[in-house]
């Protein structure tokens, strides 16, 4: 910003209202979406409210129309992201909703990553959704892609420092894949479409409709398509010949 304020800053406009209230009046009905220019759709949704494990967020969260408001929001390429609680708590099943409600809204890749450098006493996760497909490519993007658009899009700084203390490109490769436990989570809860993904891998056919057509949170079939590194603690549990066992392994 040109200004000690980034609130002062001509660029910004500032609301101070009901966030929640204001999405749902300017975006909630596609119809209502005819009276908005285009440069009123956002391209990046950040959304830091409380956490998710407190009863009177819960109960925002699982409306759908604001939900549906937040994806009508965003431009054809938009994407979304909030902070879903502790890294720990972000694997049980209050969490399931997030990925669920935003599936329904029509969000087509989901990712979640932790971070470690939020200024909190341990690691916090976050959701980001994607509005279509074709994002996910930027998601996965190499390192040396990354660095080239950090260096394209972050203004230098005077003295020659980073300007960015906790973000390059070795960071954001951390993102892109969730940590192991989110996807022995999700396969113990989502047994058909872990052994598609078992099916698949043996047989070498790694189809990319599948996900592009499916589940949008898919984070074993993520590792397999992307990046070719079977979890074999995943495969292990789909190996039990037990239905009624794996099930007995739900948190």
């Amino acid at each position: 910003s040109t200004t000690p304020s980034c609130f002062d800053d001509d660029r910004a406009r500032v609301y101070f209202e009901d966030a929640f209230q204001w999405f749902i009046d300017r975006f909630a009905t596609v119809d209502n979406k005819k009276g908005v220019e285009e440069e009123d759709f956002f391209d990046v949704i950040i959304m830091d409210a409380c956490d998710p494990t407190n009863d009177f967020v819960t109960k925002l969260y699982v409306d759908s129309t604001f939900v549906k408001s937040l994806y009508n929001g965003l431009s054809k390429s938009g994407v979304f992201i909030a902070q879903i609680g502790r890294a720990a708590a972000a694997v049980v099943d209050e969490t399931a909703m997030f990925k669920r409600m935003f599936s329904d809204v029509g969000f087509r890749s989901m990712h979640i990553y932790d971070e470690g450098r939020s200024g909190f006493y341990e690691p916090w996760s976050h959701l980001v959704a994607l509005k279509n497909t074709v994002s996910r490519k930027l998601w996965y993007q190499n390192a040396a892609n990354i660095d080239i658009e950090l260096h394209k899009r972050i203004v230098s700084t005077h003295s020659g420092e980073p300007a960015l203390l906790y973000f390059d490109a070795s960071v954001m490769l951390s993102y892109q894949l969730p940590h192991m436990v989110h996807e022995d989570v999700y396969c113990r809860l989502h047994l058909q479409q872990c052994y598609a993904v078992e099916d698949m891998v043996k047989n070498r056919d790694l189809d990319l409709t599948v996900i592009d057509d499916g589940d949008p949170f898919n984070p074993l079939y993520e590792r397999n398509v992307f990046y070719n590194k079977p979890n074999a603690t995943v495969f292990s549990i789909l190996a039990e010949n037990s239905v009624a066992k794996f099930i007995s392994l739900v948190p």
